[in-house]
């Protein structure tokens, strides 16, 4: 199955599906600890695995989802998290399509980690009046958090869940 062609196949629809739930649930599960989530590992993990256009529907499902389910859609916010978690999957794609490697897909994570944080800088400052700065002090334990959760996740669990995933994905 090439992971850069669109939807052909109920699997397809199957795979998406499934991956949505898990990247869904995976954050509902673990909202109460702050900054700690697996969602950057599995979009990281998702990119690579199934490409740009299944892992950007994906996303937006997820995005979607969340927002439904937190009462949180909001049109600074909503777009905010769709490009932040988008980001991930249009440099695996192209920029960095080559980049297999668990620990420079790990240093990636970290990057991505903080781009996303930051993202948010821009709809606080318009909604909210807080000053950028102001926004990284406050965020900057967060951030930090959740660059290390994606960083491990992604160095330890990448290379185990890809040999599953590639199973899972050819039977």
């Amino acid at each position: 199955m090439d992971g850069n062609r669109l939807i052909k196949s109920t699997k397809d629809i199957t795979i998406i599906a499934v991956m949505t739930t898990i990247l869904f649930v995976q954050e509902q599960l673990l909202a109460s600890l702050p900054g700690i989530q697996l969602t950057v590992f599995l979009i990281v993990l998702f990119s690579k695995k199934l490409g740009l256009a299944k892992s950007s529907i994906i996303i937006v499902l997820h995005v979607l989802l969340d927002n439904f389910y937190m009462s949180s859609f909001s049109l600074m916010y909503t777009p905010t998290m769709l490009i932040g978690w988008l980001i991930i999957p249009l440099s695996l794609c192209t920029i960095f399509k080559k980049v297999d490697s668990p620990i420079l897909l790990a240093l990636l994570g970290v990057l991505y980690s903080f781009i996303y944080s930051w993202l948010y800088i821009i709809p606080s400052y318009f909604l909210i009046s807080i000053s950028p700065i102001a926004y990284l002090i406050s965020d900057i334990a967060f951030e930090i958090t959740l660059a290390v959760i994606s960083f491990v996740s992604i160095l330890f669990l990448y290379k185990p869940c890809s040999k599953i995933f590639d199973l899972l994905k050819n039977s």
